[in-house]
């Protein structure tokens, strides 16, 4: 018999071992259930119990020693019905529950969250974060791109861009002079709008602006780290900052 089924509604397999047995044997001692269903004695009453408080199993006294019978298997259904009740209740529960967890995660929301990223595939997880964040409308903004960064990462940012591309995510972007050809290639790209620092500024480091996010990123070499910072308020002064010098920047 495949008892699968039973494990799924929510019986052990030694409870289901207990009720098959007592199906076969009837009103039953302990001692002709342990042996039946294959079961240490020293367990027998405690799956018993378990069976007595879900309806499945019924006992009588006789001379001092509990019999015990297995209850109708169409009593399953009722066992059933009584746990999507139980689920109803705790729906309610947790309806209720949800605006006390609500006001803790306030509480969290209101301290920095601060995370460092090491190497380029600590890089390319603060890019799937930021993505995951970003809805439809909502604009990436990017501050400074090193040539450096686009030669390690490229790859990875052009499928990269292709989901954002997807999403409808705008990007605002302001590259290094010297890294035009990554540039050039970012403002083909739909939603996009890229500009470039005058000559003479050039940064080894980025910044990404994404919603609450602030990501700071630096490649030297082999060694790549990325210090990301989620807060509203220091996003939106980052932000601040990007509008300005995207007005001093030239196309």
């Amino acid at each position: 018999m495949n008892t699968q089924l039973l494990e799924e509604i929510g019986l052990t397999k030694t409870e289901i071992k207990i009720y098959l047995a007592l199906l076969k044997l009837g009103e039953s001692t302990t001692t002709k259930i342990v042996r039946e269903a294959k079961i240490h004695a020293s367990k027998v009453y405690e799956f018993l119990d378990k069976l007595v408080q879900k309806g499945l199993v019924t006992y009588v006294i006789k001379a001092n020693k509990k019999h015990f019978t297995a209850a109708n298997p169409t009593y399953l259904k009722e066992f059933l019905r009584e746990k999507q009740r139980l689920i109803e209740e705790q729906k309610k529960q947790v309806d209720n529950l949800i605006p006390e967890l609500g006001r803790l995660r306030k509480q969290k929301e209101d301290q920095f969250e601060f995370q460092v990223y090491e190497g380029l595939r600590g890089i390319k997880s603060f890019y799937e974060k930021m993505l995951s964040n970003l809805k439809k409308g909502d604009t990436s903004y990017l501050l400074g791109a090193p040539k450096i960064g686009n030669e390690k990462l490229e790859g990875y940012l052009l499928d990269w861009h292709e989901r954002r591309q997807k999403k409808a995510v705008k990007l605002k972007a302001i590259y290094d002079t010297d890294n035009r050809e990554y540039g050039e290639v970012r403002a083909k790209m739909k939603h996009s709008q890229v500009r470039y620092f005058p000559k003479y500024i050039s940064s080894p480091m980025w910044i990404e602006i994404s919603k609450d996010y602030v990501g700071i990123g630096h490649i030297k070499g082999n060694n790549a780290v990325l210090f990301s910072i989620k807060d509203t308020t220091i996003a939106r002064g980052y932000l601040d900052y990007f509008e300005i010098i995207w007005k001093a920047s030239t196309k």
